[in-house]
């Protein structure tokens, strides 16, 4: 197939289709999405599958660091979940007596990672991953489709992953040409079909723009007709955070307090925007900003609830609580 054709020229697979099938990998099958980024993959098995996933970080340039990247994150994962492992709680039922189970649970409960550097790294990845999850935990990695010199060790890191029983994925942003270390792994591949979406989920909105949801109309409304904090809000607004100039847009900014509300979604429950929003958090707080989170659930169900909510913190800020050096 030439590349010249583009990622069009391959199967496509719809976004929930690809959930259904990255949900389905068995023990070393691999699977490789052109079109999609990790992240972007990450979020439809979060928020389409119940299955278990790992983002494989880093780009090294040997794929035994990067094999030992991973090993160390799986690690970190076994230690922070005791001693909920293989699917109960140990605390309750006791392991096997097996030895590298026996070691490693006395590591954890001593709030230690179970890693042990002389052991075969193929047992290593096969055990920590059991431990995390024993229905079976899928790998995605990110291969850079631009730079084959970046692309080769972790393509050969997701082999050997695959080669020992780990469920893999490979995502590529982009077509990559059909020359080594890609040709390894083009042979199958699927092409994220693009979804159109509605225009309304497509416009973004000027600061104090329409609010985009409607939950967000509704807080806005209320806001509009509250005699203590009417005018105090605009909606869509960015915010300069961190050193770097970034400017995320949030629901709702009263700029002269510094209050920020955010109304999340049921999507906002799982990674990786859960961690997102946490990050945006602590870039808003570290800038002087006040942040309130409110779920769309917890709107719905009592909206004049919300309303006071936010009030609390508008008076908090004017009174002088909350407040940070910009």
């Amino acid at each position: 197939m030439s590349t010249q054709l583009g990622i069009a020229a391959r199967p496509q697979i719809t976004a929930d289709d690809l959930a259904q099938r990255i949900a389905a990998l068995g023990p070393g099958e691999r699977l490789v999405v052109l079109g999609a980024g990790r992240t972007t993959i990450g979020t439809l098995v979060a928020e389409g599958t119940d299955r278990s996933a790992l983002l494989v970080a880093g780009a090294d340039r040997s794929s035994t660091a990067l094999i030992d990247r991973l090993l160390d994150d799986l690690a970190d994962l076994a230690r922070a979940r005791w001693p909920h492992w293989y699917g109960r709680d140990a605390s309750v039922t006791p392991l096997s007596s097996d030895p590298w189970l026996k070691a490693a649970a006395k590591r954890a409960r001593l709030g230690l990672t179970p890693r042990f550097r002389r052991m075969a790294r193929d047992l290593e990845l096969l055990r920590l991953a059991q431990a995390i999850e024993p229905a079976g935990l899928v790998l995605i990695w990110a291969i850079d489709p631009a730079s084959p010199d970046r692309a080769r060790p972790a393509i050969e890191a997701l082999e050997w992953c695959a080669r020992h029983g780990a469920a893999v994925v490979a995502a590529l942003a982009a077509e990559p040409p059909e020359t080594p270390p890609y040709d390894r792994i083009l042979y199958g591949a699927l092409g994220l079909a693009e979804e159109v979406r509605p225009a309304a989920e497509r416009f973004i909105p000027p600061p104090g723009g329409i609010p985009a949801s409607a939950i967000e109309r509704r807080v806005a409304a209320a806001l509009g007709q509250d005699p203590d904090l009417a005018g105090l809000f605009v909606c869509n607004a960015p915010v300069p955070v961190g050193a770097w100039g970034a400017r995320p847009r949030v629901d709702l900014l009263c700029p002269t307090l510094r209050v920020v509300v955010e109304l999340d979604g049921p999507e906002h429950r799982a990674e990786p925007k859960f961690g997102a929003d946490r990050h945006r958090d602590f870039e808003l707080l570290t800038a002087g900003y006040l942040v309130l989170r409110l779920t769309n659930d917890q709107v719905a169900a009592d909206l004049p609830l919300a309303i006071e909510k936010i009030r609390a913190v508008v008076r908090l800020r004017r009174a002088g609580g909350g407040l940070a050096d910009a």
